[in-house]
């Protein structure tokens, strides 16, 4: 349980989000305690209400997984219905965005807190196990707010426009210290500083799921650099991380006469966090009807991901949190083995490592089909490779907030991949690297801060 000083702390720690300045006056109250020991810096982050469970979800909610009936589209909340449709204007009549930016600043906030105060705690504590995971800790979650943030608000990487604009970079818990967009090179570098700075501190495997660890913070790395477009390196970071943890869950294990066939806290999670909003887990949304005809019927994954109704429509019930956390439905988006799997494998594939390529792919599809069925998957080059690696990664990865970053890192690579989708009896489409793969950063932060809006 939180201790006194800790909850009053956690308290005035939200007001930052929502007003800066009632958080200058609580702060200025000479009763308020703030966190000093290294127990209390990892209590404030054992919070995972806060920083596990809030990840954004405008990404899902714009991706060509699913769609929506009129009934259910017409009665959500309006920036997640004009993210649907790709609208201009996601924020019309809404001034703020809790789920998709100030959550995600409310974590690094928390992060920054820690970062500030652990270096003062009582020097026989410095250096210390419980020191350096937490302070690995608050580096890895501040990355990861960051990279969550910077796959919806700022174009796509590139290497040769380092100058466009990234997001803020808040580096310090003090509220007077103003917010102003980085360049999308300054931003992904940050994000890379923290992650190598959390591998120096964190242990090899977590004490719980819910916490950093070296494993978790390679596999992040891994998922900076694919997104960077920098495979080589991604490829050594995807390998370090399953070096040390490779788990795989074979699927002919699991009951599929279960509403969630799949549990929680799996022995494939490497990091356990959740999708802010619960719509992507529950029976509302129709999965995209390609995608469910592009599974095998031998593939376990077309049982244990999707139950299909009367009518033939299939919703997504495969999501790696056992369906809810604590009393919410929920959707998976934290990090697992099977992801990393298929980020070696396609770096292997994209080096022209086929026959590594091939291996790890097959070394996961081997745990997804029917016991007896599988032949392994082969390719005569790595060009094949590659196209069946990603064809399998869409099918492994639904729901979990990656499809929207793959959309913008493979469009950008030349995919062409466009969207399209029907509301309310009009079609809307989005166009491969169209300006709204980047959303409009909320009203009130352009208002409070001056920093440059997106254009859509």
């Amino acid at each position: 349980m939180l201790n006194h000083k800790i909850v009053l702390f956690v308290f005035a720690g939200i007001m930052i989000v929502s007003c800066k300045k009632d958080w200058i006056e609580v702060k200025s109250n000479k009763a308020l305690d703030v966190p000093t020991s290294v127990e209390d810096f990892q209590a404030l982050l054992d919070n995972s209400a806060i920083m596990n469970d809030v990840h954004p979800s405008l990404g899902e909610v714009s991706a060509d997984n699913y769609y929506l009936p009129n009934n259910i589209w017409q009665v959500w909340a309006s920036h997640n219905r004009n993210a649907y449709i790709w609208s201009n204007d996601v924020y019309n009549n809404t001034n703020t965005d809790n789920v998709n930016w100030n959550y995600s600043y409310r974590q690094v906030f928390y992060a920054n807190v820690v970062l500030d105060g652990i270096n003062e705690v009582e020097a026989a504590f410095i250096n210390t196990p419980a020191w350096n995971n937490v302070k690995g800790s608050a580096l890895y979650y501040r990355a990861d707010a960051f990279l969550n943030v910077s796959q919806l608000f700022t174009k796509p990487y590139s290497l040769t426009s380092p100058d466009l604009p990234g997001i803020p970079l808040r580096l310090s818990a003090d509220p007077n210290a103003a917010s102003a967009r980085a360049g999308l090179q300054e931003t992904y570098q940050q994000m890379l500083n923290d992650l190598h700075g959390a591998v120096q501190y964190l242990p090899d495997l977590p004490l719980y799921k819910t916490r950093p660890s070296k494993t978790s913070a390679y596999a992040l790395l891994a998922r900076v650099y694919l997104v960077m477009h920098d495979y080589p390196k991604s490829l050594l970071y995807a390998d370090s991380c399953l070096k040390l943890y490779d788990s795989l869950l074979d699927y002919n294990s699991l009951k599929t006469n279960v509403t969630y066939p799949i549990p929680g806290l799996n022995k494939e999670v490497i990091f356990q966090a959740t999708i802010s909003d619960d719509l992507q887990a529950t029976m509302n949304c129709i999965v995209d009807s390609n995608l469910y005809k592009s599974y095998n019927v031998n593939d376990l994954r077309k049982q244990l991901f999707y139950k299909v109704n009367t009518a033939g429509q299939a919703s997504f019930i495969g999501t790696y949190t056992g369906g809810t956390v604590g009393n919410a439905s929920k959707a998976f988006g934290g990090i697992a083995t099977d992801e990393i799997y298929l980020i070696r494998a396609e770096c292997y594939a994209r080096s022209g490592n086929t026959v590594a390529a091939m291996n790890d792919l097959n070394s996961l599809m081997s745990k997804r089909w029917k016991a007896g069925t599988f032949v392994p998957f082969t390719a005569s080059n790595a060009t094949e490779a590659l196209t069946l690696i990603l064809q399998e990664r869409r099918k492994e990865t639904p729901f979990r907030g990656l499809r929207w970053v793959d959309l913008r890192r493979l469009n950008s690579e030349g995919a062409n991949i466009t969207l399209v989708r029907n509301a309310n009896g009009q079609q809307y489409t989005i166009a491969p690297n169209d300006p709204r793969y980047v959303l409009p950063i909320p009203p009130d932060v352009i208002s409070l801060s001056g920093m440059a809006q997106n254009e859509r």
